[in-house]
């Protein structure tokens, strides 16, 4: 009979307990994408797309998800 050895519980590769955005940039000649996530939000990955160079829209897709965020989650 085998014998099974039982293992600790793996830590999650993300915490949800974070107060934190994660947020990538793909840039290119014409544009830039943005998406961020928010892994205790329990929201889908958000996409937003920007003319290139366009600093200030990406200065306010920022603050957007920095407000979208609720206190104490």
């Amino acid at each position: 009979m085998p014998i099974t050895a039982e293992r600790p519980e793996a830590p999650a590769a993300i915490h949800t307990d974070l107060r934190a955005i994660f947020v990538s940039m793909e840039l290119s000649r014409k544009t830039w994408l943005i998406t961020s996530l928010s892994p205790g939000a329990g929201e889908k990955m958000s996409k937003h797309a920007v003319a290139a160079s366009w600093i200030t829209a990406v200065s306010a897709f920022s603050a957007r998800r920095r407000g979208s965020r609720k206190p104490g989650k």
